[in-house]
This record gives C-alpha cells, sequence and structure tokens, in this order.
C-alpha cells in the first residue's frame, strides 16, 4: 500500500475511493482486502492557530460485520516526515547548510531557529542510519571528489558526498525520496 503522496488532495481522493481499490489494497498484516475505512485526519500543528492537513489514517476495520484485524495505517504527504517536529523543508535547509561547510550546530539553528542545538546530532545519527539507502536510491556511487574542509568531523565525511548527490540531483531529496521508495526520509 502506498504510505506518502503528494499532496493532501491525492490522499482524499484515494480514501474516498477505498471501496473501489478493494482488489489492488491488502492488509500487511491480515491479508484481506475489502476491509479498510477511512479514519480521520492528522494534523500538523505549524502555530498556536494554525494546524495543516498532512496525511489521514486508514484501518483494517474490525467493526460493524467486518472481519478485519482493526490496525491502524497513516498516509502522510511526502513533505511531511513521519513521527517528526519539522517537516522536509528544514530538513533540506539543514542538509543544505552542511553541504555549504556550515557546522551541525549553525545547520540545525538555520533550519529549526532553535538556540538549544543538541538535537542536530540526533538528526544527523538518523541519516548515518539511513545512509544505504540513500545510496542505493541514487543508484550511483556518490562523487567522492566532493570538497570537504580539513575540520569536517569523520561522520560528516562518509554522509556528505551522498547528500550533495541527493540534493543537487533532484529539486526535493527528502519529497523524491519518500514518494519514490515509499518510506520515510529517516
Amino acid at each position: 500500500m502506498k504510505r506518502f503522496y503528494p499532496d493532501f488532495n491525492a490522499i482524499d481522493a484515494f480514501t474516498l475511493s477505498l471501496d473501489y481499490h478493494q482488489n489492488e489494497l491488502e492488509c500487511a498484516h491480515c491479508s484481506k482486502h475489502d476491509q479498510f475505512v477511512s479514519h480521520g485526519i492528522i494534523y500538523k500543528q505549524r502555530s498556536s492557530s494554525f494546524a495543516e492537513k498532512v496525511g489521514k489514517r486508514i484501518f483494517c476495520s474490525n467493526r460493524y460485520g467486518r472481519t478485519g484485524c482493526g490496525r491502524t495505517f497513516q498516509l502522510y504527504t511526502a513533505n511531511e516526515i513521519p513521527s517528526f517536529r519539522y517537516g522536509a523543508a528544514h530538513l533540506f535547509i539543514f542538509i543544505t547548510a552542511l553541504i555549504a561547510n556550515q557546522t551541525i550546530s549553525e545547520a540545525y539553528i538555520k533550519a529549526t531557529g532553535q538556540t538549544e542545538f543538541r538535537n542536530a546530532w540526533r538528526w544527523l545519527s538518523r541519516m548515518m542510519l539511513k545512509l544505504s539507502q540513500y545510496r542505493s536510491f541514487l543508484k550511483v556511487r556518490s562523487d567522492d571528489s566532493f570538497d570537504l574542509p580539513h575540520s569536517t568531523p569523520n561522520s560528516l565525511k562518509h554522509c556528505l558526498p551522498t547528500l550533495n548527490r541527493l540534493f543537487t540531483s533532484n529539486i526535493n531529496g527528502c519529497f523524491n525520496f519518500q514518494i519514490t521508495q515509499q518510506q520515510a526520509f529517516f
């Protein structure tokens, strides 16, 4: 089942036609085809007064005579990263700042506007864990001739050439990765 969509309207159109797609969809847990029901909207709080629609939930219904397993699946727009406070745009700013040879803390502060930058190291370690998937998505060896300053930490020396290739070959690396691979950027 597709997890990432280009925009909210595409998700909404898909969930409104779940009965039409019942032969194509299969629950990953119980393998049933015709039990999916739209279950609500996922919002992300952008400010104290504005919540944006970023996805929808569907579930394999076990109610009202249906025989599904009751598991819920979340469908997201591709510019949102599931279980992540910030969107793909913030991550894009962070990565482009790293590519522009800013320090990890400077890049995080620039991307989020926060003064506390300890989460920057968490972002970096999450990207390092997905590095092999980024490389397989690119399907080419990363450019080793990418110029790195001598003071670059070892963790960035392995990661930056791949991220540079990912974000220079695509307009938005996070968006394209999530749409094509159907998995979260990190």
